[in-house]
């Protein structure tokens, strides 16, 4: 009788092969679980520090301050900002004695901007909830010249009632346009009559562009240029118009 053999089946042990595991936990580690967390993270970076400030930027009229600290807003222009050049030769008591209005308005129509509030005197050298006016500088309708100054970001995150941003479209202002000041009551009318762009420490909040003798009542409104950027300051200077 024939002897009949049984054919064997090989079956390769894997069990110490780092490529053929059936499942290879540090592979699978690093290549899914560690790339997911990675990318997860890098979502959450850019909704907390792009896509929800951008949200913010073009939406609200103020904007806290962890989103201006954000990657976009420090980008943008919206983080904090000083005008530490108009504290320079600053005195207190310099303005009138005279019992004046805590704020008064601007409004400037060919840049949307409508009874925009403008604080006296003002002792901050950063207006984050109205615009400032130099402690010092003539008053509104008075002879002499009143210096208003404001913030601007990019452009592009412009808001009119948004005092962090309130000056981004200043340079749109062009000589011949007209802007209007409520103060006590009366209503002021101003041309623009030149625009001027200096560097910060040439900046001289106190210091007229017309002659004293003819008495007239002039503005200055000044932001940082280009908008966003804190390299030059760009003022624009206008005439009261005689009635």
């Amino acid at each position: 009788m024939p002897i009949q053999f049984e054919p064997k089946k090989y079956i390769k042990d894997n069990s110490n092969d780092p490529i053929y595991k059936t499942v290879n936990y540090n592979f699978y580690f690093k290549s899914r679980i560690l790339s997911g967390l990675l990318m997860s993270l890098g979502f959450i970076v850019l909704g907390t520090q792009v896509v929800l400030p951008l949200v913010f930027f073009k939406t609200q009229d103020e904007v806290s301050k962890p989103m201006r600290s954000s990657v976009l807003g420090l980008a943008t222009g919206f983080s904090d900002f000083e005008f530490r050049e108009l504290d320079e030769g600053k005195t207190s008591g310099t303005g009138t004695k005279e019992e004046l209005p805590k704020f008064f308005t601007l409004s400037v129509p060919r840049l949307g901007i409508k009874d925009a509030i403008v604080e006296t005197n003002s002792p901050n050298l950063s207006p984050e909830t109205s615009l400032g006016h130099y402690d010092g500088s003539a008053l509104p309708g008075s002879k002499g010249n009143a210096f208003i100054y404001g913030h601007s970001v990019l452009p592009w995150f412009y808001n009119p009632r948004n005092y962090r941003t309130i000056f981004s479209t200043l340079g749109d202002l062009k000589t011949g346009d007209e802007f209007q000041v409520k103060y006590m009551g009366e209503d002021l009318s101003y041309v623009v009559e030149s625009k001027e762009l200096l560097s910060p420490d040439k900046v001289d909040p106190l210091a007229g562009f017309k002659p004293a003798y003819l008495n007239e009542s002039t503005i200055t409104l000044m932001t940082c240029w280009p908008a966003g950027t804190k390299t030059n300051r760009l003022l624009v200077k206008a005439v009261l118009m005689e009635e």
